[in-house]
């Protein structure tokens, strides 16, 4: 577990299915992350299952995702998600947080919390961020926790031509 002032990062347990089911059907993770939208609260435990599975294990997100729920810490209540994975022969990291809860920082404070834990801990040389141009907010999360725009790509997504943002963080140029 990772926590900060208002958040703790924790693996998911089989009671927050129903939670991840409603956030997984929400507008902007249908819109940026459509492959995280489960079918139903079955669908939203075998992925609880399948994320506790990997975090019972040491991590290594080169190998396997590392995905922790984001738990408001005043509340008890799951409000997003963030983790690691493979990418590009490095890793990535990847978050969302409730819609009605977007605006105030948090996805940032979970971005750094692991980030910094993922550079640190794991002694991971860099942390790479690549989100849509077009997710403007998502963008801007990478940018205050500390990451550094290194390129932008085309790709070519279901015959539309979409440009994907690639950020890098690295311990030596950690600025959150």
């Amino acid at each position: 577990m990772i926590s900060t002032s208002r958040l703790l990062l924790r693996p998911f347990t089989v009671s927050d299915a129903p939670k991840l089911f409603v956030m997984s059907i929400e507008e902007g993770m249908r819109r940026w992350i459509p492959d995280q939208v489960y079918r139903d609260e079955q669908h939203a435990e075998q992925v609880a299952r399948a994320l506790m599975a990997f975090t019972a294990q040491s991590p290594d997100p080169g190998v396997r995702p590392y995905v922790l729920g984001i738990e408001d810490q005043n509340t008890g209540v799951l409000i997003g998600h963030v983790g690691l994975s493979a990418a590009r022969g490095s890793v990535e990291i990847g978050y969302a947080i409730e819609q009605q809860l977007q605006g105030r920082g948090l996805a940032t404070e979970a971005v750094i919390a692991m980030s910094g834990w993922a550079l640190t801990e794991l002694s991971l040389p860099e942390v790479l961020g690549i989100v849509e141009a077009d997710n403007v907010h998502s963008c801007r999360v990478l940018e205050k926790a500390g990451f550094v725009l290194e390129d932008d790509e085309i790709k070519i997504v279901d015959g539309v031509s979409r440009t994907r943002r690639i950020y890098r963080c690295r311990q030596d140029r950690r600025s959150a």
